[in-house]
């Protein structure tokens, strides 16, 4: 077992990393070692993932699917990545509702961190877990179903190894990408409402500077509008932004597709986004949104050197206690950074120093700089998770840094 680096290559991991053959095989690791904690497809660029004692990565395990139809619901193995999952479900005739604009991610990592995709009626990908199987400290398997799935679904890790999953899916279904260039910064706040409604899935990218440069519009049921508030149709085959190559991109051009091949910006069969790069990422209630994205619009200057470029999603409200959409819809603001630490770290706090009194939720693996202390008015079941981890986890086999640093030690 040898340390390994995340997808971005911002992190080493600190601990060595096992590779479970079988669920007996990770419930007997799990129960002999006094620090552990799950590691998934390595996607995180905070340390949430990291450890002190022993990483479980359950990559050789199956996917396992099984589907309910009378339920409507998946049940899978957690490190199954979002995009070969979708695969297997729309090959028997199902679907998620949502993706996150990743498809390599795995479904534990992305539930586990509150990831998400965007709609304005899509909830995170964390919102549609069902139940969970869960390998406890010492080693034995349990079901978590009922009340205490709100609070274990966005846990980065805290309360065990999740090995399965079950979510909501529904009926397969097709969708189109539109693009939409330069649309005015002053209609991107007057009319956000409406823009962010005119799909199924909408996302604004932007450098804060001069118009948003890109509106992608992921069309469901409707038609995409001819004209966007001022911005133009793309035409053509264009993608999220203009960072990497345009073939790692899903196909836009208002060619209808599968959901799984549609709902997230990059394909499987490329490195997504940039590749060597920072992320951040705040979700903000819906009813200051606007003025979030004119305060950091206000940055533009200040973000430029730093920044690749930033994306504006919506999701809508759930009950998840740690969750960025907990009680609340919510908009996103994402910041894709050059690999530039030196530049990008020092620019967290100013940031947050406008979004957190609007409301603003880290994404917890994204690079933030707040600590619990500031973040635990933020969430109003913050007691009621730490008194779910004192009773799953009282001696905090599955700690780490970034737990200690958010929760305390």
């Amino acid at each position: 077992m040898a340390a390994e680096r995340n997808w971005a290559r911002n992190l080493t991991y600190s601990a060595p990393i096992a590779h479970p053959a079988s669920l007996e095989e990770a419930c007997e690791l799990v129960g002999r070692s006094a620090r552990v904690h799950a590691l998934g497809t390595r996607h995180s660029f905070s340390d949430c993932a990291d450890g002190d004692g022993v990483l479980v990565a359950l990559d050789r395990l199956p996917m396992d699917l099984e589907i309910d139809e009378q339920a409507a619901t998946a049940t899978v193995g957690a490190a199954v990545r979002m995009g070969d999952l979708g695969q297997a479900l729309d090959a028997r005739g199902w679907a998620l509702a949502n993706l996150a604009s990743l498809p390599h991610i795995s479904v534990g990592g992305a539930v586990a961190t509150g990831t998400h995709g965007s709609g304005d009626r899509l909830g995170t990908m964390s919102s549609a877990v069902r139940a969970l199987q869960i390998i406890g400290p010492d080693g034995a398997l349990r079901e978590v179903t009922g009340d205490e799935v709100a609070g274990s679904v966005v846990a980065m890790g805290a309360l065990g190894i999740v090995t399965r999953l079950t979510l909501a899916i529904e009926p397969t279904y097709e969708i189109r990408q539109d693009a939409y260039l330069d649309l005015p910064w002053s209609a991107a706040l007057d009319r956000f409402d409406e823009i962010t409604a005119v799909g199924y899935s909408v996302s604004l990218f932007t450098r804060w500077r001069g118009p948003v440069e890109r509106v992608l519009v992921k069309s469901r049921d409707t038609e995409p509008p001819d004209d966007l508030f001022g911005a133009r149709p793309a035409g053509g085959r264009i993608g999220v932004a203009e960072i990497g190559v345009d073939t790692k991109n899903t196909e836009a051009g208002g060619v209808p597709g599968p959901w799984w091949d549609r709902l997230p910006h990059f394909r499987m069969a490329a490195t997504p986004s940039v590749g060597e790069e920072l992320q951040s990422e705040y979700l903000v209630p819906r009813a200051t949104a606007k003025q979030a994205l004119a305060t950091v619009h206000e940055m533009a200057d200040d973000l430029d050197a730093a920044l690749h470029i930033s994306e504006i999603r919506t999701m809508a409200a759930d009950d998840l206690w740690l969750s960025g959409a907990y009680g609340t819809d919510a908009v996103s603001i994402q910041f894709t950074w050059r690999d530039l630490p030196d530049l990008v770290l020092p620019l967290l706090p100013r940031v947050e120093e406008r979004l957190l009194p609007l409301g603003a939720r880290p994404h917890w693996a994204k690079l933030f700089a707040a600590s619990g202390v500031r973040l635990r008015d933020h969430y109003p079941r913050w007691n009621d998770f730490e008194r779910l981890r004192d009773l799953r986890d009282p001696d905090r086999t599955f700690g780490n840094a970034f737990l200690e640093g958010v929760f305390g030690a």
